[in-house]
C-alpha cells in the first residue's frame, strides 16, 4: 500500500498547486493508495498503515456550514436561527425560575444565617476576644457536638460485634491531596459504626465543603504578661483533652533537655561528633527550606547537647530571611546569647511541627496503619484469625483517616491553617516525609536494616549509634511484649511456618502491604521483604510486620500525639509565629488547640480490656498447648507488669540525677489505647 502511495505521489509540493485544491488525478491516486492499504489489512495481521495526508493548501477558513464534498450546505443549517431564539426563550424562563428559587431560599435562610454570623461575630468581643475565621468556628461547633454526644467504646461484644464484621472487598478510597501515592478508604467502609460515629447526609456535606470557606491569616499576638493558656481554655475548655503530663518548667535549659530526651523529641535523638566532641543532637532544621506564607517566621533548628545533656548550641538555617538559589545562612546560637530564648522557642516549635506532620499525621495515620487496615479488609475473610486479632488495633482507623482527609490534609482545611507553610510547602513536606521518618525502616541494608522489629532497632541504636535512652528501652520492652503475644497467637492457628505461607489470604494481605509500602516509600521494604524465605525467617518477618503495626498505633502514636501540655501554651510551642517573637499568634494558639482537641474522644484501652470473644476457635489443638484466650491473658499480665515498672520509674524521677530526673509517660500501657483512632 505504501509503495502504491509513493508511486501516485505528485511531483510538486502541495504549496505549488494552483488554487482550487489538489488535482482530481492526485486525489484519485491518493484514494487508490488508501484503498490498497485497506485491502492489505489481513496481510499486516489486522493493523493498517494509513498513509499521511497533507493539510489544505492554500489554507481556508472552516466554519462547518458546508459539507466536505462539493461544498454543499446541509438543509438543517437553516434552522439554526430558530433554535437560537428557542434557546433564548427557554434560558430566560430558566433565569426567572432560578431567581424565584433564590428569593425563596433567601426568605427562608437569610435570617438564620445573619443571626448565626452575628452570634459568632460576637465571639470576638469581650470577654472572649476570639477573633477567628468562620471555618474555625464551624469546625469547633461541629466537633463539640460530636464529642458531647460521643459514646465511649470498649472492646466488648457491644462495640465489637462479630456479626458486624464486614466481608472482604475492595474499599472505596480517596486520593490524598498533599501526600504522594497514598489513598485512604472513605468513612462508610469503617468496620464497626456505632450510632455516635455515624454521619448524616448534612454532616457529610458540611464536612466535604467546609474547607472551601475563605482563609485569612491574622497576626495579632499576645501582650507581655498575657496568659496564652487561659486564652485557649476560655475557648476550648469544653473539648480540650485531659492533660496527664506535668510540665511545670517549660522554658529553662533543663526543660529543653527534657523536651528532647523524655519528651516529643525522644525518638529523634542522634549521636554525632562535632568539632572533636561527642554530642547528642535532635534535628528540626530540615524544615528550614520549606516556604512559609508572608508575615510568618520560617521553621528550623538543630539542638546540640553535651554528653551530660547540657545544651551546647542551636544551629538554625531558618532564623534569617529565605535566600533563593543557594544555601541558607546557618545561625549558631549558644546559651547566654541575646537570641538564646528565641532560638529555643523556634527549635521547640519547629520540632513539634516536624513530629506532627511527619511522625504523627503521616507515619502514625496515613502510612502503615492506613495501608495495613486497608489490606486486612480487602484480603482477609471475616472469620480469619489474623483479621479478628487486629480488629482492636484497627478500630475506627478508617473514620479518623477520613476525618484527616477532609479536615486536615485537604487544601484549605485545618493543617494549612494551623501551620505557616504555603500549599507548596505542605506538598514538599509530605513528599519528603518517607525520608524524614525515624522508625527503623530508614536504616540502610549495609547496616542491617531496615528494621521492622523495634527491639532489634533499639539494639542497633545502642550498639552502632551510641544512643541508649529510657524512651528506647521502654519502647523495646513494649514491642517485645506485643511480639510475644503475636507469635503465641499465630501458633494457635499455624502449627508451622509452612502452614502460614500456605494461607493464601494471609499471604495476599502481606504482599499488598509490602507492595504499597514500597510504592509510597520505595526504600523501606525492598531489602527487608525481597525474596522472603518460606521458613522460620520469613515467618518471623510476618510476625515483626504485624507487631510493628500494633506498636505504631499504640506506643508510637502516644509518643508523637500526646502533646496536650505543649500546644496548650503558645509560649511553649507555636505552630506559627511572627519573626522576633517568642510566642505564637492568637490565631495559631486557637488553631493548634483545636487540632489537639480532636484527640479528646475516648477510645478502647490497651490494658484492662478483654476482646477474647473475637478469637475464632482453632481448627486443631495448638501445638504450644496455649489457647488464644490464654495468650491474651499472658499479654495483659505482661502489660500490667510493664505499667508497674513505668509507674515506679516516674515516681522515683525526683531522686535521680539530671538528666534522668524526669518521668517517661508515653510507653506506660495504662495510658495507651488500642488504635490510632483519634
Amino acid at each position: 500500500a505504501l509503495v502504491s502511495a509513493r508511486r501516485c505521489r505528485p511531483q510538486k509540493y502541495a504549496v505549488d498547486r494552483p488554487r482550487g485544491g489538489p488535482k482530481s488525478s492526485d486525489r484519485r491516486c491518493r484514494q487508490g493508495a488508501m484503498t490498497a492499504a485497506a485491502q492489505d489489512v489481513e496481510k499486516a495481521g489486522g493493523a493498517t498503515d494509513w498513509p499521511a495526508v497533507q493539510p489544505d493548501a492554500p489554507r481556508r477558513c472552516r466554519l462547518f456550514c458546508c459539507g466536505s464534498e462539493g461544498n454543499i450546505c446541509p438543509p438543517y443549517v437553516l434552522f439554526v436561527p430558530f433554535l437560537g431564539i428557542l434557546g433564548y426563550v427557554l434560558g430566560m424562563v430558566g433565569v426567572a425560575l432560578a431567581a424565584a428559587v433564590v428569593l425563596v431560599a433567601a426568605a427562608l435562610c437569610l435570617c438564620p444565617w445573619t443571626t448565626f454570623t452575628s452570634w459568632t461575630g460576637m465571639w470576638g468581643c469581650w470577654p472572649w476576644k476570639w477573633n477567628v475565621d468562620l471555618y474555625t468556628k464551624m469546625l469547633y461547633l461541629t466537633y463539640q457536638y460530636n464529642l458531647l454526644n460521643w459514646e465511649a467504646p470498649d472492646t466488648s461484644a457491644k462495640h465489637f460485634p462479630i456479626d458486624k464484621i464486614r466481608p472482604k472487598r475492595k474499599l472505596a478510597k480517596y486520593d490524598i491531596e498533599y501526600a504522594l501515592n497514598l489513598k485512604i478508604p472513605v468513612a462508610d467502609e469503617e468496620e464497626f459504626m456505632t450510632c455516635s460515629m455515624k454521619q448524616g447526609a448534612l454532616a457529610k456535606f458540611v464536612e466535604a465543603n467546609l474547607a472551601k470557606l475563605p482563609r485569612t491569616d491574622r497576626f495579632e499576638t499576645f501582650e507581655d504578661g498575657e496568659d496564652p493558656v487561659a486564652y485557649v481554655m476560655r475557648q476550648f475548655g469544653s473539648i480540650y483533652p485531659t492533660i496527664y503530663q506535668d510540665w511545670t518548667d517549660k522554658r529553662s535549659d533543663r526543660a529543653l533537655a527534657r523536651f528532647c530526651l523524655h519528651g516529643i523529641g525522644a525518638h529523634r535523638v542522634e549521636r554525632v561528633v562535632d568539632g572533636g566532641a561527642r554530642l547528642y543532637v535532635v534535628r528540626a532544621d530540615v524544615l528550614a527550606g520549606l516556604p512559609v506564607r508572608p508575615g510568618f517566621a520560617r521553621y528550623g533548628g538543630d539542638a546540640y547537647f553535651d554528653e551530660k545533656w547540657n545544651p551546647v548550641k542551636i544551629v538554625d538555617s531558618g532564623f534569617g530571611p529565605a535566600v533563593d538559589g543557594r544555601a541558607q545562612e546557618r545561625v549558631v546560637t549558644h546559651p547566654g546569647d541575646a537570641a538564646w530564648e528565641e532560638a529555643k522557642f523556634r527549635f521547640r516549635s519547629s520540632l513539634t511541627v516536624l513530629v506532627t506532620l511527619v511522625d504523627h499525621l503521616y507515619a502514625s495515620h496515613l502510612l502503615t496503619p492506613n495501608i495495613v487496615v486497608t489490606a486486612v479488609q480487602e484480603n482477609l475473610s471475616p472469620a480469619h484469625p489474623v483479621r479478628r486479632f487486629l480488629l482492636p488495633f484497627s478500630f475506627n482507623a478508617i473514620s479518623v483517616n477520613d476525618d484527616a482527609y477532609h479536615n486536615l490534609v485537604a487544601s484549605g482545611a485545618l493543617a494549612p491553617r494551623v501551620f505557616a507553610l504555603t500549599d507548596h510547602g505542605l506538598h514538599m513536606a509530605f513528599a519528603a516525609a518517607p525520608k524524614l521518618m525515624v522508625t527503623g525502616a530508614e536504616v540502610p541494608p549495609e547496616e542491617g536494616g531496615p528494621f521492622f522489629n523495634r527491639a532489634r532497632y533499639v539494639q542497633y541504636l545502642r550498639e552502632k549509634k551510641g544512643v541508649d535512652t529510657e524512651f528506647h528501652r521502654q519502647s523495646a520492652k513494649l514491642f517485645s511484649a506485643m511480639r510475644t503475644f503475636v507469635a503465641d497467637y499465630m501458633a494457635c492457628y499455624y502449627a508451622t511456618p509452612a502452614a502460614a505461607f500456605a494461607d493464601e489470604e494471609l499471604m495476599s494481605m502481606i504482599r499488598q502491604v509490602t507492595f504499597q509500602l514500597g510504592h509510597v516509600a520505595p526504600a523501606l521494604p525492598k531489602a527487608a521483604f525481597a525474596g522472603m524465605a518460606r521458613g522460620d525467617a520469613g515467618f518471623d518477618m510476618i510476625v515483626d510486620l504485624l507487631t510493628d503495626f500494633m506498636f505504631t498505633v499504640t506506643g508510637m502514636h502516644e509518643q508523637v500525639g500526646a502533646i496536650e501540655a505543649y500546644v496548650q501554651d503558645a509560649s511553649f510551642i507555636a505552630t506559627k509565629w511572627v519573626p522576633g517573637k517568642v510566642v505564637g499568634t492568637k490565631q495559631a494558639a486557637t488553631a493548634q488547640a483545636l487540632l489537639m482537641s480532636f484527640t479528646s474522644q475516648p477510645m478502647p484501652k490497651l490494658l484492662g480490656a478483654d476482646w477474647t470473644h473475637l478469637f475464632p476457635a482453632p481448627s486443631a489443638q495448638p501445638a504450644a498447648g496455649k489457647t488464644p484466650a490464654q495468650c491474651f491473658s499472658e499479654f495483659q499480665a505482661e502489660l500490667s507488669r510493664l505499667a508497674d515498672e513505668a509507674d515506679a520509674y516516674n515516681a522515683a524521677a525526683p531522686s535521680r540525677a539530671f538528666p534522668d530526673c524526669f518521668p517517661m509517660y508515653v510507653m506506660n500501657p495504662r495510658v495507651l489505647e488500642t488504635s490510632s483512632a483519634v
